[in-house]
């Protein structure tokens, strides 16, 4: 098997179709699946007020999951060659997910 590299200036800027769960007790919104820049698995979860974007200030909080896509760095378990030890999940890969379809979009948190 060979070494992944972490690369912090990686991206995938088109949506990806990931895999949602909604918790609508816990107003949390849980995606799963691949990244595609290193090909590991990874799941990320979001609950309501989080910013749509890592930094997104109190502006950029969503109140419920909505329309928007996701942004979040690889959140995959895989040891990344070079990967700063600050960073403890990821190949360093900034990556745009497809928001949750349906019922997510509409009234549930």
């Amino acid at each position: 098997m060979t070494a992944i590299p972490y690369d912090e200036g990686a991206s995938h800027p088109a949506p990806l179709s990931f895999q949602w769960t909604v918790d609508e007790a816990a107003g949390a919104a849980t995606a799963t699946g691949r990244c595609p820049v290193c090909g590991c698995a990874m799941t990320r979860t979001w609950t309501s007020g989080q910013p749509l974007l890592s930094k997104g200030g109190y502006l950029g909080r969503r109140k419920k999951p909505g329309p928007k896509p996701y942004h979040t760095p690889c959140q995959c378990g895989t040891l990344h060659v070079g990967r700063p030890a600050a960073e403890q999940l990821g190949c360093g890969a900034l990556l745009v997910i497809a928001p949750p379809q349906s019922s997510a979009n509409g009234p549930t948190p």
